[in-house]
């Protein structure tokens, strides 16, 4: 009998996960401009917590360095791209709550 082990890295390569990567990488990034489009939209930020924001941002930037250091672009570039979308969120809910008449 003939038994037949496929290493995670031939797992990897048979399923393209650096292409689903990518796909989930950048529906990350797409995941929080709803939420920016609705701000833009309404002018309202009744309801979000922008201390959430502000956390989820430094973790963002977190992984990101994360992705730099280890030389994973997916990681590096598309949480990058979410930290940016969330920063101007953050920086839309700031100038709307504190600056806008």
């Amino acid at each position: 009998m003939r038994t037949f082990v496929m290493t995670r890295e031939q797992v990897a390569r048979k399923i393209r996960w650096s292409f689903v990567m990518w796909l989930v990488g950048i529906a990350n990034v797409g995941a929080m401009l709803p939420q920016l489009i609705r701000i833009l939209q309404t002018k309202n930020t009744d309801g979000l917590s922008i201390e959430m924001f502000i956390i989820y941002f430094f973790i963002q930037v977190a992984f990101s360095l994360d992705g730099y250091f280890k030389r994973n672009m997916v990681l590096m570039i598309c949480v990058g791209l979410t930290a940016v979308v969330n920063a101007v969120v953050i920086s839309m809910v700031l100038y709307l709550r504190h600056f806008a008449g």
